[in-house]
């Protein structure tokens, strides 16, 4: 730090600027490689876990504009929560522009690494240690047909910070088309479905059968009798919702006055709609992988929710591969007072599962 003070020389008229150092240490900074070519639940996943353990270490974030896709994901992102942006450090190149004062960078070029598994949590205080001014993290990378990637997700790097971030959401400026509106006389439940690519690579899609049967028990769990009861479907496959939305029609035989709508509005939407309209979630797909973009939508859906009530599938019950190679610790991705639920031995009933299972 310098501090700068100005004489007036009379004979020259010319200010002459003398700079005298004062100890002070240096601000030290934490990037990270980022899934840029992903889509909007990874991208929200990297930037607030990134801010979280930048706080834990006393760095201030920076976000490296390193190509076209880093440009789009931070506009993306900007789209849905704008505040989470604002508390980053936007590097463009080797020019970092803060307070509308322009600060050379280094790029980033040297990396540390910090893990290879997408979904477990690894304490941010390992990193303490570490004296590099520009500290730039690796850990998972892989060369795919779409680029690098890189994925850290986990509750734990921001773990009270959820106040914050739905602040941080965009407000909605506009009325949420034709999708019923959460009020005293309206119980909303939100069902984040996943089919699409997850059946084209072998992972578990989101079921019928589970989704109408854990339905049922959400209904006989939340809201009150006297509300009308609202289900809005967000997903990858129209087809298979409208399927649904038919299927509910009937429950054990009994006409059921549910409304059902499907959402065609833009992920930015669903996401907004979420913070401001869904009482309950549910999140039908039963896994989350790095190589599924849109895994972590639903998370996302149910973590801005009004009330932050989700259930979701449990994944232990489940022969999803990431979980058991050991790449995902279910009590590291999904929150800990969301409720996970599984079938009863009947293989009909949902009920919920016993949280404190290994």
């Amino acid at each position: 730090f310098f501090l700068v003070t100005t004489n007036l020389d009379t004979s020259t008229s010319w200010s002459i600027i003398r700079s005298v150092q004062i100890s002070e240490t240096p601000k030290r900074y934490l990037s990270s490689h980022l899934a840029a070519r992903s889509r909007l639940g990874n991208h929200m996943f990297e930037m607030a876990s990134l801010l979280g353990m930048a706080r834990t270490l006393n760095r201030t974030p920076l976000f490296f504009i390193e190509d076209e896709s880093y440009a789009k994901m931070l506009a993306e992102v900007r789209m849905v929560i704008p505040g989470l942006v604002k508390q980053y450090l936007i590097v463009n190149g080797s020019v970092c522009v803060f307070l509308y004062i322009r600060v050379s960078v280094p790029s980033p070029t040297k990396t540390t690494f910090f893990t290879d598994r997408c979904c477990v949590y690894v304490n941010p205080k390992i990193l303490s240690n570490n004296d590099d001014q520009y500290l730039h993290l690796s850990g998972i990378l892989l060369v795919l047909t779409f680029g690098l990637v890189h994925v850290s997700h986990s509750w734990k790097y921001f773990p009270e910070m959820r106040g914050e971030l739905v602040g941080y959401v965009k407000k909605s400026n506009k009325i949420s088309g034709f999708l019923p509106k959460s009020d005293i006389k309206t119980f909303v439940t939100c069902v984040h479905v996943r089919r699409g690519d997850f059946l084209l690579v072998g992972f578990a899609a989101s079921d019928a059968r589970f989704i109408k049967s854990a339905l049922k028990f959400i209904e006989e769990k939340e809201g009150t009798e006297n509300q009308n009861k609202a289900i809005v479907f967000f997903g990858d496959s129209i087809k298979f919702m409208e399927e649904l939305s038919n299927d509910f029609l009937l429950f054990n035989g009994k006409t059921k006055k549910i409304s059902h709508y499907i959402s065609t509005n833009s992920p930015t939407d669903d996401l907004i709609y979420a913070k401001e309209n869904c009482d309950t979630v549910l999140i039908s797909g039963k896994h989350h992988h790095f190589l599924a973009p849109h895994s972590t939508f639903g998370w996302w859906i149910g973590y801005f929710s009004k009330y932050n009530k989700v259930y979701f599938m449990d994944i232990r019950a489940t022969k999803d591969h990431v979980y058991r190679e050991g790449k995902l610790h279910p009590h590291d991705y999904y929150m800990p007072y969301w409720k996970s639920l599984i079938f009863a031995s009947d293989n009909i009933t949902v009920i919920e599962s016993n949280p404190k299972q290994k």
